[in-house]
């Protein structure tokens, strides 16, 4: 069993319905997460690495809200020419903020895992084995193990 120190890591497996238990350490040490059901987001960082997010979080970033706003609107913000397109990297940015609903279930928090977001794991990566902790500042994240192990390989063994 690990320690109950919200800073060291957890590894879990996501379950058979497609749900990841908070660890009760982690979600006791965000404020946010109260009551029977909460409204959150998760950012995609980088492939393998997402970030849970409050609402609040999310109004209160300037690259986000728009974004936010687009998802729960359900159309664009502004109109433009066909023939415009932005970076890819732009146009791909609604891809990274996904809306979720977090519900308490058994004195504990799960979240929804979708399936189709195995379709972004990283390459190699088990897509059920995932890693639970929080980062230096503060967040929830939500990382595919097997990236995890990745980032944490000392260099001089990958040459």
């Amino acid at each position: 069993m690990p320690p109950n120190d919200p800073l060291v890591p957890e590894h879990i497996q996501v379950s058979i319905d497609n749900r990841v238990t908070i660890p009760k350490r982690f979600s006791d040490a965000l404020d946010w997460i109260k009551g029977t059901e909460v409204t959150a987001w998760l950012f995609l960082l980088e492939l393998g690495r997402y970030r849970l997010l409050s609402d609040e979080d999310v109004q209160n970033d300037p690259l986000l809200e728009p974004i936010r706003v687009l998802i729960l609107q359900e159309k664009p913000l502004v109109g433009t020419k066909a023939s415009y397109a932005e970076s890819s990297g732009d146009a791909a940015v609604i891809a990274r903020l996904i809306p979720i609903t977090i519900r308490s279930h058994k004195g504990s928090w799960r979240l929804p895992f979708q399936e189709e977001w195995s379709a972004l794991a990283p390459p190699d990566c088990n897509p059920r084995a995932i890693s639970v902790l929080i980062s230096p500042k503060g967040f929830l994240e939500i990382w595919y193990t097997d990236l995890l192990r990745r980032v944490l390989t000392p260099a001089w063994k990958n040459h």
